[in-house]
């Protein structure tokens, strides 16, 4: 029992322990080389094997193959990941497809993929998560555009249109600072106008404090902002004070909708779950922020007490 041996952890040591755990939430086992880039530990590649192969020889982690394991997870774990990765490539096209056609709305101006899919991963209850930047000052008129084309898509396709996160192009910093948003910032991958996913990671670079070792994404897949006539027609006929107005009265009647919605929430959970200002709007229904960063603190306490070790 390594409790008995009074085993003292490096800080690298710990810090790999706590990206295990996180992603151990998602029953989801991470490579060697991925948990190189997901934790938050800048060292050597070499460096780092060292490090996590004294944890695995100490029993407090698993390795089967190349997969590096919480010990309660099993191979029936690394192969539902896998199985996951392969229809991830498999969707990823109809994700790209998609992408194109939300590019095209008024006041879009870049989309980037999120979500379970940014991580390669998707399997029968998966969907397809946008990111999506629009115009200063109309980012309550495209996020309308996009939501009446969901209420009257066919059910079987709405999982592939989930528009949940809308900022503008005037203010691309992400305020949640943690672990979850760093995440999902991390691993965000550009469809659309890769130039202003390259200014939302350099205005968001606080993530890389977690994510040192992990590189940003690469422009290969990502197309150039497309500029139909409709598209430029709408954007024009909503130009000046007349388009400010409908922004803000589409920003009040959304934000009016959800409190009545949503009544139990105070305003601090709201505000997290909800956010509704002119340059953002997050819609997570679930809580799944906090569900995920509570899951991740009760691990990482569980994990202490078993092993009679500080990580956190």
């Amino acid at each position: 029992m390594i409790g008995s041996l009074q085993v003292s952890l490096t800080k690298a040591q710990c810090e790999i322990i706590r990206a295990v755990l996180y992603f151990d939430i998602f029953k989801y086992p991470l490579t060697k080389n991925e948990l190189f880039e997901n934790s938050a530990v800048f060292i050597s590649r070499e460096q780092f094997f060292e490090e996590l192969d004294a944890l695995v020889s100490l029993g407090v982690l698993k390795q089967e193959g190349d997969f590096i394991l919480n010990l309660e997870r099993t191979e029936a774990d690394i192969l539902r990941r896998l199985r996951g990765n392969e229809e991830a490539r498999k969707i990823m096209p109809v994700a790209h497809k998609f992408s194109k056609r939300i590019a095209r709305f008024p006041f879009v101006e870049s989309i980037c993929l999120s979500g379970g899919l940014s991580k390669n991963y998707y399997d029968e209850k998966g969907d397809i998560d946008f990111f999506i930047v629009t115009k200063p000052g109309r980012l309550w008129i495209c996020r309308t555009f996009l939501i009446i084309v969901y209420k009257l898509l066919p059910k079987h396709l709405k999982k592939y249109w989930c528009t949940n996160y809308f900022i503008s192009s005037d203010n691309l910093a992400i305020p949640d600072k943690n672990v979850f948003t760093g995440t999902e910032l991390a691993y965000l991958i550009p469809t659309v106008n890769y130039p202003i996913y390259k200014k939302i990671m350099e205005n968001n670079n606080w993530y890389k404090v977690r994510f040192p070792n992990k590189a940003i994404a690469s422009p290969e897949n990502s197309i150039e902002l497309p500029r139909p006539f409709f598209k430029k027609s709408v954007e024009w006929l909503l130009s000046g004070s007349f388009g400010n107005r409908i922004d803000n009265v589409l920003l009040r009647l959304t934000l009016k909708i959800w409190r009545k919605k949503y009544p139990h929430m105070n305003n601090e959970d709201f505000e997290l779950q909800f956010r509704s200002r002119k340059d953002v709007c997050k819609r997570h229904t679930l809580g799944f922020q906090n569900k995920v960063l509570i899951l991740w603190e009760s691990k990482t306490i569980q994990f202490e007490k078993s092993f009679n070790i500080k990580i956190s």
